[in-house]
Order: C-alpha cells, then sequence, then structure tokens
C-alpha cells in the first residue's frame, strides 16, 4: 500500500511540473507576442539609400532589437562579405530571423 502511495505521490509531483512548465511556456509565447505585435510579418526588401549603411537599415528594421544581430542577420542572408553596403544596392530581411 506504501508504494501505492508513494507512487501516486511522485506522479502527481511530475504532474503538477509539467503543467507549471506548459503554463510558463505558454506566458512567455504571449508575452513575446504581445511585445512584437507592431513589428511586420515575412520578408521585406530594403533599397540602400544615400549615406545608408547596415547600422542605419537595422535601426529602421527594428529599433527596439538588437542592431548588430539585425545587422548579422542582415550580412548572412544577402550573402555580403563584409558590412559595406552601396546606394541602390536590395537587400532582403526576414522578420521571422528576429521572432
Amino acid at each position: 500500500m506504501r508504494k501505492q502511495k508513494a507512487y501516486f505521490v511522485q506522479r502527481l509531483k511530475w504532474s503538477i511540473l509539467l503543467i507549471l512548465l506548459i503554463t510558463a511556456a505558454i506566458l512567455i509565447d504571449i508575452d513575446h507576442t504581445q511585445a512584437n505585435g507592431d513589428i511586420p510579418s515575412g520578408r521585406i526588401s530594403i533599397q540602400v539609400g544615400k549615406n545608408d549603411s547596415l547600422w542605419s537599415i537595422a535601426r529602421r528594421i527594428d529599433p527596439d532589437y538588437d542592431t548588430n544581430e539585425i545587422i548579422w542577420y542582415l550580412i548572412h542572408l544577402n550573402g555580403l562579405e563584409n558590412r559595406i553596403v552601396r546606394e541602390g544596392q536590395i537587400l532582403i530581411f526576414d522578420y521571422a530571423a528576429i521572432r
């Protein structure tokens, strides 16, 4: 009888832990969605303007997000060899990269 009770208590503890973890994951996802609710979704094209830099473009994409990370995504998504961009150059950016 004691084994059954111990087994039941153990399963109850694991069930409660699982419920708490699922609840935390849902709350984190809801908070993230609300924080990024005004960010467009999908892939965009950006034409580099006069005096633009990857830094200025990254700040326009999302001023609240880590600018260096957006620059990293721009470099990798566009196959750039360095941080130099030229006026008229077309860059792509996917907002899914920062979600």
